[in-house]
């Protein structure tokens, strides 16, 4: 959402990167702790209010899934040049359909919704091809001390870790120094 809003405001970039929020969880994903359940039920939930005001609907759900998979799949995606429309297919699969991301049937239908031939991907996943690829990207983030999801670096200055206001974003583009572009005629 703030994202897209950031990309039609200034003239930035977007690179989507991997990183395990729990390393740990098995491809049949991990119970989803009650604590946070409360909390997205909760209809004050910051996180929910914000995408109810973009048009966008959050299901709830149970399980964590292992995203190992999708991280994969993405790279392949990246390689293929379609790593925008298959992350933004990704996201609303997971958080709007309740999709399990380690699931073949959600990574070979968001393939096929981005351009990606879903077959190709599949195959060059389960080979391994981009297994170091994730892993080398994951140990990356570790080292800048990523500890959340999302988390956005801007200018390669500043982390912002969690989901954000958008006025957020502005005032790291100013500290930045970075105009919005002008306003488009017409």
């Amino acid at each position: 959402m703030e994202v897209e809003k950031l990309k039609k405001e200034y003239d930035v970039q977007v690179d989507w990167r991997p990183f395990f929020l729990r390393p740990e969880t098995p491809p049949e994903g991990l119970p989803l702790p009650a604590y946070v359940r409360e909390r997205m039920k909760d209809p004050n939930n910051p996180l929910k209010r914000r995408a109810a005001e973009a048009g966008l609907k959050m299901v709830d759900r149970d399980i964590i899934p292992s995203t190992r998979r999708a991280h994969q799949a993405a790279e392949f995606a990246r390689e293929q040049g379609r790593l925008e429309p298959f992350h933004a297919a990704l996201l609303r699969r997971y958080w709007s359909e309740g999709q399990d991301l380690w699931q073949w049937d959600t990574l070979r239908g968001a393939a096929q919704e981005a351009g990606v031939d879903p077959e190709a991907m599949q195959r060059a996943v389960e080979e391994g091809r981009y297994r170091q690829v994730v892993e080398d990207a994951i140990r990356e983030a570790q080292e800048m001390g990523i500890q959340a999801v999302p988390t956005f670096v801007l200018g390669d200055r500043f982390a912002l870790q969690g989901a954000q206001e958008y006025g957020v974003f502005q005032q790291v583009m100013q500290r930045l120094g970075v105009k919005p572009r002008a306003p488009r005629p017409g």
